[in-house]
């Protein structure tokens, strides 16, 4: 396929085609997969005369977004029946209805493509060592017939089944609880390492070609406190021999944090790091928790981190300390995470989210700049899932993925032309404004239609496979531990902090 991809304004990310990389009236010419010329719409059409045209005066060209953290779901845990609270609560939790995993990660993918996203992680979440590769290959023929540039992540897990020191928990519990939580919470939750690096090799050499070159496979840990250092090691040894990526949690909740320090005498930033675990190939997921010494360690290992801010307000884990982060040199993308506050997968509403939280009362207050937001949701994703020698920014020899909005949207009836166009995308721009998606050079979505996907069917076919729960409460055992959950981590609601955030005061 050849066209001229036309815009009002063309978001570039490279700082050679203007100020804050904006081409104004500006255009993309693309063949096949690549892009080919980034120029002028005047000039190019003057050169390519016969090449279709893609949009118009009221559009705006900007490269694919990015959702560089999130778990594939297409129906939400709400919508499942699930409720939101800490992570570490959910031993008991009210059972949800089942999915079939092929529809459900077909119908996300088009809810993604709807929103802009061209390229995503599937971090996948196992339903147990049985179902392991079976939920994997339901999961990527998903993807493959999606579209979608997507790093399709293995989840793995070797320790802490219920609470971050599990063996000292047991200890705590009255003799014949204890035995039966010992019992149900010594099961493997995913795949053994054998088989798990069996799998990996396997797929790593199959999926890329299989795909079209949009899927490749990553290593994803479930975290450092779920991940013995043994695991660890080998994983990044693998990641090392095979050019794997790795993703992995980190820090996402005060009780990580508190876990490290008790089990370790230091974070678990320090820890990965001692045992050479950090590096550019590896991001990092959510780090609520770090410290500026943390953000130090990571932007001296040119290690990228996941910002979600949505899913980080949900679970009440945090405020994550992006500006600080900025300040230190640690580069940033943002993810969804499957748990958004509008339970829709609106990448531009959470780059706003995102732009908002950071604002800490204080005249001398320091912001990360909305552009570099921006970048948070394309090329720093883009960089951190692997992607970034192919996509992420609209140059010459990069893979065509973008997206053309109706700008008419989020800039009528009137709009200053003194605002940059940036600011003013992340100031008001939202996921309905997205016309049309493109992915390696292929229209998968245009005029607000799907060229690959039939929606309509999806929702239908998934509507009639969904498996409600039993009635009532079937968690026994959950419920019986959740107060000494609760009592074990409350202890730790004790330590000593001294919040980056100021929200209000007691005095």
């Amino acid at each position: 396929m050849e066209f001229i991809a036309r815009g009002k304004f063309v978001l570039t990310n490279h700082n050679r085609y203007g100020a804050d990389g904006i081409l104004a009236d500006g255009a993309v010419y693309v063949s096949g997969p690549q892009i080919v010329e980034v120029a002028s719409y005047l000039d190019l059409k003057a050169v390519y005369p016969n090449a279709t045209v893609i949009g118009s005066p009221e559009f705006w060209v900007t490269p694919g977004f990015v959702s560089a953290h999130q778990h594939g779901k297409g129906l939400t845990s709400y919508q499942l029946g699930g409720l939101d609270d800490c992570l570490e609560l959910r031993v008991s939790s009210a059972p949800q209805a089942k999915v079939d995993n092929y529809l459900d990660t077909l119908y996300g993918c088009a809810q993604m493509i709807e929103a802009g996203i061209t390229c995503c992680i599937h971090y996948n979440s196992s339903r147990g060592p049985a179902q392991y590769e079976t939920d994997i290959e339901e999961r990527m023929r998903a993807y493959r017939e999606a579209g979608l540039r997507v790093s399709f992540g293995l989840d793995i897990r070797n320790r802490n089944y219920l609470v971050y020191g599990d063996d000292e928990f047991f200890s705590s519990l009255p003799e014949q609880l204890r035995e039966r939580a010992r019992e149900e919470y010594a099961k493997p939750r995913t795949a053994a390492p054998d088989d798990y690096f069996r799998l990996a090799r396997r797929l790593s050499g199959s999926i890329e070609r299989e795909s079209g070159g949009r899927i490749k496979i990553l290593l994803t840990p479930a975290g450092p406190q779920w991940c013995t250092e043994g695991l660890l090691r080998a994983i990044s040894r693998e990641s090392e021999e095979k050019q794997l990526g790795v993703q992995m949690h980190v820090l996402e909740t005060k009780y990580q944090r508190a876990y490290f320090s008790r089990a370790y005498g230091q974070s678990a930033v320090q820890w990965l790091d001692h045992m050479g675990f950090l590096g550019s190939r590896t991001s990092l997921a959510h780090g609520v928790w770090l410290s500026r010494e943390d953000a130090a360690i990571l932007a001296k290992r040119g290690t990228p981190l996941v910002h979600n801010p949505s899913s980080n307000l949900l679970l009440k884990s945090g405020i994550a300390p992006i500006a600080m982060l900025h300040e230190v040199g640690v580069s940033l993308a943002l993810g969804l995470d499957s748990s958004t506050l509008n339970d829709e997968p609106d990448i531009l509403q959470e780059m706003r989210l995102c732009a908002n939280l950071q604002r800490v009362p204080g005249v001398d207050s320091k912001l990360v700049p909305l552009k570099e937001i921006f970048r948070m949701g394309t090329v720093n994703g883009s960089q951190a899932l692997g992607w970034g020698e192919f996509a992420g920014r609209l140059e010459p020899g990069k893979r065509a993925d973008l997206v053309l909005l109706d700008a008419r949207s989020f800039s009528q009836p009137y709009l200053a032309d003194s605002q940059n166009p940036i600011d003013t995308l992340i100031t008001r721009g939202k996921s309905s404004a997205v016309d049309t998606v493109i992915v390696d050079g292929e229209i998968l979505y245009q005029g607000k239609n799907h060229l690959r996907l039939q929606p309509k069917q999806i929702i239908e076919s998934l509507r009639k496979t969904v498996i409600p729960p039993a009635p009532g409460r079937i968690d026994d055992l959950g419920d019986e531990l959740l107060p000494y959950v609760v009592r074990y981590y409350k202890s730790w609601d004790k330590d000593e902090l001294a919040p980056f955030h100021q929200v209000n005061s007691t005095i």
